[in-house]
């Protein structure tokens, strides 16, 4: 007969688990590589606001997301903690930033669809959402700011953060994906509203 502690080591040896999405040694200079990507997209969005402190601005671009991985991170790893399950944080956060490089590159193709030719500019909106539209605006500018990003390459980054937890934690990929996919229209909405109130504008009936 097995002993119980060959029986934990063989649970421990099977159980899901989340390797690294990038060798620990190079980490350093990824995240670093990372937070140029959107220093550089700060450098663009203070560009176009015409800020008189461009550099000080754009700078906290990259804090700010820096904020937004730490804290997603943190949700999905204290939300299966709930449940009785464990997705290491560090290795999730690791996806989780690194997945962000899909919304560097829709920013990248909404710019470009102001100079593309009308060719090219209308294949970018079905990849980098409704942002590199060029046909005017649409919505108010709270939900453009939500959900002017949603496209393919929204939908890969949903699809590699669920993923990532699916491996982790052994659930099924769809359950993961509906679960990941909910999360994101959640925080949008949220997003929505904070857009809206910070605008002037309450996102609730008024009676």
């Amino acid at each position: 007969m097995r002993s119980e502690r060959e029986d934990l080591r063989q649970e421990t040896q099977s159980a899901p688990a989340l390797p690294w999405a990038l060798a620990p040694g190079w980490q350093l200079f990824w995240y670093a590589y990372l937070a140029f990507c959107w220093w550089q997209v700060g450098i663009g969005e203070v560009a176009r606001a015409g800020t008189a402190s461009a550099a000080a601005a754009a700078a906290l671009v990259p804090a700010g997301k820096l904020a937004g991985f730490l804290s997603e991170a943190a949700f999905y790893c204290l939300w299966w903690r709930g449940g009785g399950r464990r997705l290491p944080y560090w290795r999730f956060f690791c996806v989780v930033a690194s997945a962000s490089l899909a919304d560097v590159l829709a920013i990248r193709l909404a710019e470009m669809a102001h100079t593309a030719s009308p060719a090219l500019a209308a294949w970018l909106p079905p990849l980098a959402g409704l942002q590199a539209w060029r046909g005017g605006e649409w919505g108010s500018p709270g939900l453009r700011v939500t959900f002017g990003t949603l496209g393919i390459l929204t939908a890969v980054r949903i699809g590699v953060t669920a993923h990532a937890q699916s491996r982790a934690l052994g659930i099924r990929g769809a359950v993961a994906l509906v679960w990941t996919a909910v999360v994101w229209v959640l925080g949008r909405i949220a997003l929505l509203w904070i857009t809206d109130l910070a605008r002037g504008r309450s996102p609730l009936p008024v009676r």
